[in-house]
């Protein structure tokens, strides 16, 4: 099942960042009943800051590509949310979140076509299996792009993807990854085994849902990025 809508530099040098996981619970209690959890991600390559109410809270501005806010929580019914390019009261259209009481939510801005920033809102309603970790998938690396990935032990042969043809735009449901050892994530194309991009070893946590957001390449390279986020 796909929803609408790691940092990788050169392919020598195959590395993800892992995006902070600060929490902010300044506007409201997370969890009660009027309330959603929500986590903003940047994979544009414009700085964006995350506004309340007006307010940029701490952690929440100035996020650049690979970057993510704190954890939000923020009235469900009116989350009187924006996003602004940093420093400015403007921003990119179409930014329009809806959010269930009592849900928990990842906010992706991603580079559309023609130079457009578009937004996917997603939910991070996974619990792992006991003694696992959660990850899903989210494909924002440019029109036409459908990947496959892998999550394996290390050096271990590519047999089944874990998700298969993530499209521009979607995202995967998640899936659990383990957590006793380090994990290698490899993208290839759809429906390829040829690995396109490594990201090397990752150590997920017990009980943690991540996002792996897949971005487009940087200037003068043609494979792709990628940085995971952990949940909140």
């Amino acid at each position: 099942m796909h929803v609408r809508s790691l940092v990788v530099g050169l392919a020598m040098l195959p590395a993800i960042s892992l995006a902070a996981c600060d929490s902010d619970t300044s506007l409201g209690t997370v969890g009660n009943g009027n309330t959603a959890t929500v986590r903003f991600i940047n994979a544009t390559n414009t700085s964006l800051d995350v506004a309340s109410g007006g307010t940029v809270a701490t952690g929440n501005g100035a996020l650049s590509y690979g970057t993510s806010s704190t954890c939000m929580s923020v009235d469900a019914a009116a989350s009187n949310l924006a996003v602004r390019q940093t420093g400015t009261s403007t921003g990119p259209a179409g930014f329009a979140p809806s959010f269930t009481a009592g849900g928990n939510y990842t906010v992706i801005a991603y580079p559309g076509a023609g130079g457009t920033t578009q937004f996917a809102t997603v939910s991070n309603a996974f619990t792992p299996s006991t003694t696992q970790g959660g990850l899903r998938v989210f494909n924002a690396a440019g029109v036409g792009t459908s990947y496959d990935v892998y999550v394996t032990a290390p050096g271990a042969a590519l047999v089944s993807s874990n998700v298969n043809n993530v499209g521009f735009g979607t995202g995967s449901s998640y899936f659990n990854v383990g957590t006793s050892a380090a994990q290698q994530v490899r993208i290839t194309n759809a429906g390829s085994q040829t690995v396109l991009l490594d990201a090397g070893n990752q150590t997920f946590t017990a009980g943690t849902n991540a996002t792996l957001v897949i971005a487009p390449p940087i200037s003068g390279s043609v494979s792709p990025r990628a940085f995971l986020v952990q949940g909140c």
